[in-house]
Order: C-alpha cells, then structure tokens, then sequence
C-alpha cells in the first residue's frame, strides 16, 4: 500500500486555484491547510481508488530534502478530516497499538470533482529533495526517523544515478493486472529513492555505508503481485538474485562469487538436510547478530512474529513456523550455525559481529545490485528491484540473469580501510 508521497505538487496555477476553492468549500482556514489539501489530493488522484497510508502523528515532516514543499502534519490532519466529513474520502484511523496506519481513499464524489476539473497525469508535478534517504536505525515509538545530511561527494554521484534510474522508470507505464488482464494499479508519479541507515563508524566515507536498499512503490509486493507486473504492456518475469547478502560477502571479502558449484545454502548436521528457509534465516541473521546462540534467538523470534503476531497468518508462513519448531527439537539451534560457520570458512570472520556490520553487509548486496541497475538504465532496459530480485520484460531474461550473475561489487565509497 503506498504511503503519502510529500514530493507531488499540483501543475499549473488553475489547478492550484481549483484545489484553493474546494478548500474554501470544505472550510479549510489558512494557506497551510490548503497546501496540505493540495498534497492530499495529488496522492489521490494518482492512486486512484486505491487507499494511501498517511500518519496523523503530531510530528515534523522532515527537512527540505524529505519534505521540499514544508507541509506541517496538523495541515495534513485538518485536511484529511475536512474532505471525509464533506463526502470525499473515506479515512480510517488506524491504531499503533495494532500496528495499523491511517489510510484514505478516494470516494465516487472526488473522482467525478477530479474528472469534472479536468484533472489529467500531466497535472502533478513532483519536486525531490533528495533521490537518497537517510534513517536512524531504529524506530522512535513504532515509525521510522529520517535525518537531514550533508551530502558527500559519493552522495551527489549517486543522487545523481538514482535520479537516472528514476527518470527511466516514471516514462514507462508500470501497470499490476488483475487476474483477468485487467488493470488493477498504474504506478504514476512515484519516486525511487536508496534509504540508507545512519550508523556511526570510526572510518572514513562512511556516511552512507550501511543499508541502502532501494524504495519504490513495489519494492514490498507479494510473490502473487509481482506475477502480474506488466511494463509499457509488455509481460515480466521476476528474476531472483540469488543468496543475495551471502554472495556479496564473497564478493566483498575474497574479490569473488561464492566459489563452490553447490547451493551455499545448502547445509547438513550430522546427515540430516537443514531446510532450506532455515538456513537462509539463520545465514540473514548471523550477519548482524553478536553470538550463534544470539542468532538462534532472533530466527526463533523471527518464525513467531510471522504466525502469532499478526491477524491472518500466511499459510506458508504457518508451515515454516511448524518446521522449524518440529526440526529444532532433534537438532540444536547452534548446531545449525555452527554448520553455516564450517561450510563458509572463507567469510567466517565477517559473521556475528553485531547489528551494525549487518548494516554494513547488506549495503553490499544493495550496492552490486545497484551496479546492474545503472547497466540496465544505460541500455534504457527497466528493471524493478524488490529486496531480493529483479523484474523486467521478459525478452530481457537472459540478459539480467547474464548480469546478476557477473557482476561484481564496486568500491565507489573509497572505503577500503573499513572493509579490512
């Protein structure tokens, strides 16, 4: 579900005055609840009838490069409640204590004010603050902190990229079908930015070395969605990137792909075959914990959050859950780890060293599939990246999968004293 997008701006000053008389005609008092109206209507315009997560904390926005129109949150708020009680979204409170978000959707009657209006894709415009993001690491009362920074030399030379890449994207139609063919969503007017992770560090150029991942409206789709993904209407095909932070590790470390034709998730303790999803949970989790028995917790926790911490469980999720707690009562915990620590000697140094250098480790992985991206976009090839794969039309698969597999990480950070 996609979240309120603080980059769109109406396009021309009629369509500002349109949006300044519907605030008059809802009540709306002050230049600053009509601006955040303008926000507001931008958002729903371009999601259609599907709903957009807002928040309604009393909180600052952010800085110029999160926030380059300076919306304030009480305007937000004064406009959400104004359009629901005149009858055009419908809004639903949602609840911290839950783990639910506030979300707002377009009712008939603002669709047909929009249509009446003359509204089109060509009336929103989107100003970016920065095509990098920079968070704390860890959540301030359930929501994500994101800091101002200086920008760096590295920084200015990936903004610039990512800015490329974005550019490539918002010309293409990025359509989800239903399963009937029809369209259920078109991705418009979105902006993909690298969300880094602000950690402290004793090294140089280091201030945009830890997380990086990309963020896109379709960077969290479901397995079944990404199916139906079509690009200027052409079909796709999701190609996975295989043991994503693992290889990176290789990579980085030994200046070279894991070496051994095998699985390097494939383990076994005393004959016995480790499931595969076990093992990838344990490998995820050893790269940013402290200890194997630390490790070990985490994965347990882990499997329970997915199945008792949530309403509607997965089926998939529930039969991992199941397996993992069925297989850990004849195998220890560490036992796995300890087989992932033998069967990975050449990278062993680089396990357990804390969350940070987890941090670290996955800005890696993030960094080399960036490095096919930038490939990509050269070729004017689109490519959607999620967490662990590519999506791209599908009379480009071998190419990708050609790519995905040679190459190799970039050290365009210069921070080879750091990866010692």
């Amino acid at each position: 579900m996609p979240k309120l997008d603080l980059f769109l701006h109406v396009s021309t000053p009629h369509l500002e005055q349109l949006a300044h008389s519907l605030g008059k005609q809802i009540d709306l008092q002050d230049r600053h609840q009509k601006k955040g109206l303008r926000i507001l209507l931008c958002n729903l315009y371009v999601n259609g009838k599907n709903k957009v997560v807002v928040s309604r904390r009393i909180q600052s926005l952010g800085g110029v490069k999160y926030n380059p129109l300076n919306i304030e949150c009480g305007a937000i708020n004064n406009s959400l409640d104004k359009l629901k009680i005149a009858g055009y979204i419908v809004q639903v409170i949602g609840n911290p204590s839950e783990g639910t978000m506030t979300t707002m959707e377009s009712t008939d009657k603002l669709i047909q004010w929009f249509k009446d209006t003359g509204w089109s894709d060509n009336s929103i415009d989107k100003t970016v603050g920065s095509y990098i993001s920079l968070r704390e690491s860890r959540k301030q009362n359930g929501r994500t902190v994101y800091v101002d920074f200086k920008d760096t030399k590295y920084s200015k030379w990936l903004g610039e990229r990512v800015r490329q890449y974005d550019q490539l994207l918002n010309g293409c139609r990025i359509a989800l079908l239903n399963d009937d063919g029809s369209e259920n969503k078109v991705f418009k007017r979105f902006t993909v930015q690298r969300e880094f992770i602000e950690q402290q560090s004793t090294h140089e150029n280091m201030e945009f070395a830890f997380g990086g991942k990309i963020t896109a409206p379709w960077t969290n789709l479901s397995s079944k969605f990404k199916e139906n993904v079509t690009i200027n209407g052409e079909p796709t095909i999701e190609i996975d990137i295989d043991a994503t932070n693992l290889n990176a590790m290789y990579q980085v470390i030994t200046g070279a792909a894991y070496p051994h034709k095998d699985d390097p998730y494939f383990i076994s303790v005393d004959e016995v075959v480790v499931p595969m999803h076990i093992v990838k949970s344990f490998s995820s989790f050893m790269q940013s914990s402290k200890t194997p028995k630390g490790a070990a917790h985490s994965v347990l926790n882990f499997y329970k959050k997915k199945v008792l911490e949530v309403k509607n469980s997965k089926e998939e999720d529930v039969k991992q859950h199941d397996e993992y707690i069925e297989f850990k009562r004849n195998t220890k915990p560490t036992d796995i780890a300890q087989a992932i620590l033998d069967k990975h000697s050449l990278v062993v140094s680089h396990f357990n060293k804390g969350n940070t250098y987890g941090d670290f480790i996955s800005c890696w992985g993030s960094d080399i599939a960036f490095e096919v991206i930038m490939e990509l976009t050269k070729k004017e090839i689109p490519c959607l990246v999620t967490d662990d794969s590519f999506i791209v039309p599908a009379q480009h698969k071998d190419l990708v999968n050609e790519m995905k597999n040679s190459t190799a990480y970039v050290d365009r950070r210069d921070i080879k004293e750091a990866l010692k």
